[in-house]
């Protein structure tokens, strides 16, 4: 019990926790994580509206330097109208304007030939060389300025470069100023804008390889597989989060003219650390809360889920204790709602207890046998005189199929009241009175040994036959008294013309008189007999459909002869009913006769037989001459008849069988519209002997 009361303690432990959690918990950590969540979106939103505003800012400025170079290579490359290009001009001009700028690193005159004429600030006296420059016969069929990507120049470095084409006065190509950038300078701007900041910032050519970058160690990389530079070289512009050499980062990408890309970011791990201040900070508040919010739970187990937990057990001790077993103390000392509650159930429980108590006394009191059973035709409660009758304890039997209980498995589909015979310990049959009803889904039964009331009753009717063959035999006496007289008056007058020797035709009608009325005599007495002779006949099942087709094909000669029609209506799938087959056989034949002999021009019977509930009722229509309402309160007595050769003791015969049998007869009648007779027979009990 124990156990099992620590079980209980836990699930509802374990679900106040959950409410807890559900309620105050889990909210608040959503809270928590909303808030962060909101200020890293924040965060991330000030990141890159600032590196849209760098990236602007440093395209703008870079596309203003390079053209800026591109008008001071113009000015150097100025045409003096000769058909020779001063070079010493442009050379000295050259040197002049890379002293000023810095971001022209250098300056070099390639002629048509690919040779270097100069390169300033540096002097090419003495040597000749000759590269085809990266670009050159662009700018030759473009007469156009061009800047180059990532390049290797004529002395085997990598670098940048602006090309400008110079042409003599008849538009003839004459060579290709280069102006090679200052990459240095390139990473200077991107330094003055992103390493405040904790940011990178670099400068792709359209192969994606790193031309300027705020990390010296990344120039010359190739980058054209990282997405943010797969985004540039496609021309496209934007900000995101996406992952870059190995972390995360907020980047903004953008393409610049002349195909170079500008990639400005700042890796999550710097973006994010007033954030991740602020998340601490919450973190520090959310655990005070959290440590409040336990304490609330502990008071909350002492002061709400203790007591509850106290009502549980008190509630399983009242649902699985014996009805006779004391209470368990409950000290309710609390006068708020939950001890109201906890008081206002201890005094229902205690109502509820004596109710019960008084109901089982009740049932177990009762001089009558009691059984229940559930929607499955389980046994759920048994008194003791039913487990008397059944002759085992009462527990035994609880929660059993009622199958186990071959006898009194027709308990499960019975509704209504029946009789069962059954053998006892001492094999002697005992008759049961079975009264059952629909209860609670299942079946409620109430059983009754009748055994003595029947043998009374069989000495009643013993008694009443006694009395009735008084009145039979007084009955009798009266009607062999008027035949007695007749014969003996015939005998006389037969002496008397015999003395006088009368003709043979008055001695042969004289005889036969005599022999009429001595057969007369023979059928009354024969009646007699019948009605009080106490047949020995077998019980067994009759169907009874079949035993009404025999009737009627005794009958076949006599209803033809007669001109009667016969309807049958029986029921599909009639059940048997349990009787003596010859005596119920004497019932229809009397009353299938009676209702020919009351339809002298012929006519109609209508048989109709179905189940009604636990009895079969069989019903005889005729439409013949009918019975008055004065003559229907006779029919039963012996000797009243209707017809003038009746005896009247037909339908008595009829009854007594049919009352002997467990059933009823009764008549219904309309003056030259016909007659109904409709018998009810109880139907047999597999399970049981139908008395």
């Amino acid at each position: 019990m124990k156990r099992l009361f620590r079980s209980i303690s836990t699930r509802i432990t374990r679900k106040y926790l959950v409410i807890f959690s559900l309620v105050l918990i889990i909210p608040t950590l959503v809270i928590y994580q909303l808030v962060v969540n909101y200020a890293k979106d924040l965060m991330r939103i000030n990141i890159e509206q600032s590196n849209e505003i760098y990236a602007e800012s440093i395209a703008k400025r870079l596309s203003s330097e390079l053209n800026d170079v591109v008008l001071q290579l113009q000015l150097i490359a100025g045409q003096t109208g000769n058909q020779r290009v001063d070079e010493q001009a442009m050379y000295q001009r050259a040197k002049q304007t890379v002293s000023k700028s810095v971001f022209i690193q250098s300056i070099s005159f390639f002629d048509a030939s690919k040779r270097l004429r100069f390169e300033a600030p540096f002097q090419t006296e003495g040597r000749e060389i000759v590269y085809e420059y990266p670009k050159m016969e662009h700018v030759r069929w473009s007469y156009n300025y061009v800047v180059t990507e990532l390049i290797r120049n004529h002395r085997g470095e990598q670098a940048v470069a602006v090309l400008i084409p110079v042409f003599f006065e008849d538009r003839r190509f004459r060579g290709a100023l280069v102006a090679e950038l200052s990459r240095e300078y390139l990473s200077e701007m991107l330094k003055s804008i992103s390493v405040t900041r904790g940011g990178f910032g670099y400068i792709v050519d359209r192969n994606g390889m790193v031309i300027a970058s705020t990390d010296e160690a990344e120039w010359n990389k190739n980058y054209a597989e990282e997405p943010v530079v797969e985004r540039v070289v496609k021309g496209e512009i934007g900000t995101g989060v996406m992952p870059h050499v190995g972390q995360v980062s907020v980047m903004t990408y953008y393409m610049m003219s002349h195909n170079w890309g500008l990639v400005v970011g700042v890796p999550e791990s710097l973006a994010f650390v007033p954030v991740s201040k602020l998340s601490a900070t919450l973190t520090g508040g959310f655990a005070v809360i959290f440590a409040l919010m336990l304490c609330l739970v502990v008071l909350g187990m002492r002061h709400i889920l203790n007591p509850i937990v106290r009502l549980t057990r008190f509630a399983r001790h009242f649902h699985q204790s014996p009805s006779r077993a004391p209470f368990p103390e409950m000290l309710v000392e609390s006068q708020d709602e939950l001890g109201v509650l906890m008081r206002t159930i201890v005094s229902m429980a205690v109502k509820i207890h004596e109710k019960e108590q008084f109901l089982r006394d009740v049932i177990e009191g009762i001089p009558y046998a009691l059984i229940t059973l559930d929607q499955q035709g389980r046994i759920t409660h048994v008194n003791r005189n039913m487990a008397a009758l059944i002759g085992a304890p009462a527990d035994t039997w609880k929660g059993q199929p009622i199958s186990v209980l071959p006898p009194f498995s027709f308990l499960q589909s019975l509704v209504g009241e029946t009789e069962v015979s059954l053998e006892d310990e001492n094999k002697q049959t005992r008759i049961i009175r079975v009264v059952a009803s629909s209860f609670n889904g299942g079946v409620l039964a109430v059983l009754e040994d009748v055994s003595q009331v029947k043998l009374l009753e069989a000495h009643v009717r013993q008694s009443e036959r006694l009395a009735l063959m008084g009145q039979i035999t007084s009955g009798i006496a009266h009607e062999l008294k008027n035949p007695l007289a007749v014969l003996a008056s015939t005998s006389e007058l037969l002496k008397e013309e015999m003395a006088d020797l009368a003709p043979a035709e008055m001695i042969q009608t004289l005889v036969t008189d005599i022999e009429e009325e001595i057969k007369r005599m023979s059928e009354i007495v024969s009646e007699f007999l019948a009605f009080v002779r106490m047949r020995h006949e077998e019980v067994g099942e009759v169907e009874m459909d079949r035993l009404m087709d025999r009737v009627l094909h005794l009958l076949r000669i006599k209803l033809n002869e007669a001109n009667v029609r016969v309807i049958r209506s029986y029921e599909p799938f009639l059940p048997p009913a349990k009787g003596r087959q010859n005596k119920l056989l004497q019932v229809f034949l009397n009353l299938l006769l009676n209702s020919v002999e009351a339809m002298p021009n012929g006519g109609t019977i209508t048989i109709q037989m179905k189940r009604d509930g636990p009895w079969l009722t069989v019903s005889i229509a005729d439409s013949g001459v009918g019975i008055s309402e004065q003559d229907l309160q006779w029919l039963f007595n012996p000797f009243f008849s209707t017809k003038e050769r009746g005896n009247g003791l037909g339908l008595t015969i009829a009854r007594d069988i049919v009352v002997e049998h467990g059933g009823d007869i009764q008549i219904e009648s309309v003056v030259n519209k016909g007659t109904t007779v409709r018998c009810r027979f109880p139907i047999a009990i597999k399970e049981g002997v139908a008395t």
